[in-house]
Formats: structure tokens, C-alpha cells, sequence
């Protein structure tokens, strides 16, 4: 008998590898553990995608409100010194195009809550594909809604001094752990449940509400920049959307008491070791190498497109846009959000690849056109030029989320989809603000355009790396699973045929 940490390498398995008694259950040392999937309730489903948009209203704040971050939380500019003395609003002064050094520092640490997303990933990951992927999301909710509602409550840098930006930053760590964890998580819970010709379709949907949720953000950040003069945003405005993100605790403690588990995951009875050993398998690495190189896009895209920009047309463009928020509000959700169930839906007819590379080939072709259309045309235009490269990201990232799930193991799928994902977000996408406001001051508004073409060719690497999974020329099952992970893939497939 072959050791657990052997992997194998047979093509035909013997028949007890394939006769399982009973069906629904896999052929383990411990316990036997359910592999059918568990058909979510209509509340379950509803709660689950709720959790997912008010996670990511959280986490996007930050980015639209980076402007007044700036000049809350970091020690005063000379320009904005000599705004105080000449102003009785006592609040720093408006960002202006002249004076973008606190704004670089605010992007600095809306980059730095990324870095702490692989630990998160790691973490929540590890307890998904050991405890169940529902305690793994639920964990991921409460870690993101304490650290917004306390933001929300921090003493500013005038009141306290560099305390209110450690006391920020940390929060914004937080933050990041919590969603390092989440939108896999999220991700497989939902996937799991559904057959697997429709992943494409409802991978989407998880991608579509955490776009959802970016774009409550948007609105918000708008709403109160029209509502608010300056002086109330500045002083007390901007704590409404923190203080609201507590929120997301209620569909925390809804998803503890009646969220069911989708038994796709350990028995908890496997040796420690085991679990991180089969992770960090050299058969895996191709795996982990597609699914870092491939998101990078994704992350880079989207962040520059839907975050960045906002405050680009509003801070740094010249003219500056008045209604930016608007427009980027409108673009986020006709040009990305809106056409992802139907990228999501044609990658399920067509394929995944084929879908992903004609999105990536016009991400790298569309964004450095786009970026000149926004920094110089009009309004209009810059609504039309966002939604372009939002259809290109839509078709990109739509059948990219089935494309990760289907890489990995189930036994290790979350820790390694987690992994992977966040290794590209904490690199590509948390200092592309940064990057393309250090770009604006020493290139120029069209040398971002650059990062689209970059970032593109990352994730053809990374496409590339996906096709040295070893997978089974007929069934195309990856075959670098050990005996445990074997056997339990073995029973599945054999359920999903009957």
C-alpha cells in the first residue's frame, strides 16, 4: 500500500480505486465525508451574495475616498498649510493637482492591506479546505467588518498626530486579511454546489457581486461629495461610509446560525504536514505559478480602471471632471458589471481560454487608447473609453474565476486558489493606484496605459503555465493527486456520472 504522501502516477487505477461503497461517500482513514454537493437555500444564497457586496463596499472605501484620507490622516503639506492659514475651515484644504505627496502616501496604504492578503488567503484558506468553506467565510465577514467600523471611528492626524495613521494602517491590514480569504472562499462555496459545465455562468456571479459592492462605494463617494460641502466631508462626512460597514456582521451571524456546509472539504483527521506538503507539491506549481501570473490582470485592470480613476479625473486630470465619480459609477456598472454573467455564460459554450485570451489580447490593445481618451477628452468620452476596457475585463475575469477552481485539487483547492490569487493581488493590483499616480507626475496621464499591456503579457504567461497541469487526455482530470485526494476525486467523478 502506497504511503498518504505518495502521489501516484497510475493511468488505470485498479477497480477498488473506482468501486466505491457507498457512493456519496469517499474512501478516507477517517471519517467518511459527503461529496455530493449540498443545494444552498434560497436565504443561504442570498446571504452568501450579500456578504460578498457588503465585503467589498468595505474594502473599496478606502479608494474613494483616498483624497480625503490624504488629508485626514498625514502630517499637512506646505499647500495645504498655507490653505489653513488663509481659510477658516480649519479642515487642510482640497487636494489639488500641485499637491499629490499625501495622496501618494494615502495610496501607499490603501497598497499596503494587500501585502497582507496571502497571509489571510493561507489562513482562511486552510481552515476552508479543513473546517468547511462556510466557516472559512464567515471568519472572513467579521475580520472585515470590525476594522471598517473602527475606521470610521479613529482620531484624526491633527487630534492625536502619526497615532491616526498607525491606527489606520492596521486597521487597513485587517481589512486585507479578511478579503485575502474571502472572494476565494466565496468563490468555491458557490461553485461547489453547481455542476461544473455551468462554472463559467456562476463564477461570474461572484466576480459580478463583488463588483456590486465596489460600486455601492462609488455611489456612496458620490452621493456625499454632492450632498456635503467640502468642509462637512472632511470633517465628518467621510466617517459615514466606515461606520456603515458594520453592516456586513449581520450576514455573518445570519450565515453562523442557518448557513449549511457544502461538505466539500477535509475530515480534519489528515496529519498537519499532509495538508501543506500536497500544497506546495512540484506537481503543483504550475498550478500556483497560472493562478499568480494570470489574476495580475484582473487586479492591475480593475484597481487602475475603477478605483484610481475616479480620482484621477477628479484630482490629477487636466481638466479636472467634476461629476468623475458619476461617470466612473456609470462605467463600473454598464461596461463591467452588467455584461460578466454573460461573459461568464459564453466561456461555458465556448471555453474558458478562449474567452480569457481574446479579453486579455484587448485589454492590452484598448487600455493605453482608452487611457488618452480619458485624460483629455470629455466626460462623455471618458464614460465610453471605461466601459471599453470594462467589457474587455469582463470577458477576462468572467471565466477566469471557473478557470481557478478547476486547477487545483478539492482537498486543497481554497488554500491553493487563495494562495495563488493573492500572491497577484498583493503584487499587481495593490500598488497599481500608486504606480499610475507616480506616472501621472514623471510621464505623463498616457504612460498608464502602459499598465494594461504589461500586465497583459503576465497573464499570458500565466495561461501558458496552466497547460502544464498533468491532467488525463480523457477526461482531463489532474492527475498529480496523492491516494487520499485520489480516491476522494475518484468517488466524485463517479457520482457526477450516476
Amino acid at each position: 500500500m502506497k504511503s498518504k504522501d505518495e502521489f501516484t502516477t497510475d493511468r488505470n487505477p485498479s477497480p477498488q480505486h473506482i468501486q466505491m461503497t457507498p457512493l456519496p461517500f469517499a474512501c478516507t482513514d477517517g471519517p467518511a465525508t459527503p461529496l455530493m454537493p449540498t443545494e444552498p437555500s434560497t436565504m443561504q444564497t442570498v446571504a452568501g451574495v450579500m456578504g460578498n457586496v457588503l465585503e467589498w463596499y468595505d474594502f473599496a472605501l478606502f479608494g474613494f475616498f483616498s483624497d480625503v484620507i490624504a488629508v485626514t490622516f498625514f502630517a499637512p503639506s506646505e499647500a495645504q498649510v498655507m490653505v489653513q492659514e488663509n481659510d477658516d475651515l480649519g479642515f487642510g484644504g482640497e487636494m489639488t493637482i500641485e499637491d499629490t505627496g499625501n495622496l501618494i502616501k494615502s495610496f501607499l496604504v490603501y497598497g499596503v492591506a494587500f501585502l497582507s492578503r496571502p497571509l489571510g488567503g493561507l489562513l482562511i484558506g486552510y481552515i476552508g479546505d479543513k473546517q468547511g468553506r462556510k466557516q472559512a467565510l464567515v471568519l472572513s465577514l467579521f475580520l472585515m467588518a470590525f476594522p471598517t467600523f473602527f475606521m470610521g471611528c479613529l482620531p484624526t492626524y491633527a487630534q492625536i498626530g502619526s497615532w491616526s495613521t498607525t491606527m489606520l494602517l492596521f486597521c487597513r491590514i485587517l481589512q486585507g486579511m479578511s478579503v485575502g480569504g474571502q472572494l476565494p472562499a466565496s468563490l468555491i462555496y458557490t461553485v461547489e454546489s453547481k455542476p461544473k459545465k455551468n462554472w463559467g455562468y456562476y463564477g461570474s456571479l461572484v466576480m459580478m457581486a463583488s463588483n456590486f459592492g465596489t460600486l455601492c462605494g462609488n455611489l456612496v463617494g458620490a452621493f456625499l461629495r454632492t450632498m456635503l460641502t467640502d468642509e462637512q466631508l472632511y470633517s465628518w462626512g467621510w466617517r459615514i461610509p466606515f461606520l456603515s460597514g458594520i453592516l456586513i456582521a449581520f450576514v455573518g451571524v445570519y450565515l453562523r446560525l442557518y448557513g449549511e456546509e457544502s461538505n466539500a472539504h477535509g475530515t480534519g483527521d489528515e496529519k498537519e504536514d499532509t495538508h501543506w506538503r500536497d500544497v506546495f507539491r512540484k506537481e503543483n506549481l504550475p498550478a500556483l505559478g497560472a493562478a499568480t501570473f494570470t489574476p495580475m490582470l484582473w487586479g492591475a485592470g480593475f484597481y487602475t480602471t475603477f478605483v484610481w480613476m475616479a480620482i484621477f479625473m477628479k484630482v490629477l486630470a487636466d481638466p479636472p471632471k467634476e461629476h468623475s465619480f458619476w461617470v466612473n459609477a456609470g462605467s463600473l456598472f454598464f461596461g463591467l458589471t452588467l455584461p460578466l454573467p454573460l461573459a461568464g455564460a459564453l466561456s461555458d459554450i465556448v471555453g474558458r481560454f478562449k474567452v480569457m485570451v481574446t479579453g486579455a489580447i484587448g485589454l492590452a490593445i484598448v487600455g493605453p487608447i482608452a487611457m488618452m481618451v480619458i485624460a483629455k477628452g470629455s466626460e462623455l468620452h471618458a464614460f465610453c473609453a471605461q466601459c471599453a476596457i470594462g467589457i474587455c475585463l469582463a470577458m477576462f475575469g468572467a471565466p477566469m474565476n471557473a478557470w481557478l477552481v478547476d486547477m487545483f485539487p478539492q482537498k486543497i483547492r481554497l488554500t491553493s486558489a487563495a494562495l495563488g490569487y493573492d500572491l497577484a493581488s498583493c503584487t499587481a493590483a495593490a500598488f497599481s493606484p500608486l504606480i499610475a499616480t507616480l506616472l501621472v507626475g514623471s510621464h505623463g496621464p498616457n504612460a498608464v496605459g502602459g499598465i494594461y499591456t504589461v500586465f497583459a503579457f503576465c497573464a499570458f504567461g500565466g495561461m501558458y503555465l496552466s497547460t502544464l497541469i498533468p491532467r488525463d487526455e480523457k477526461s482531463g482530470e489532474i492527475q498529480f493527486e496523492s491516494p487520499r485526494l485520489e480516491l476522494a476525486s475518484s468517488t466524485q467523478r463517479t457520482n457526477e456520472l450516476v
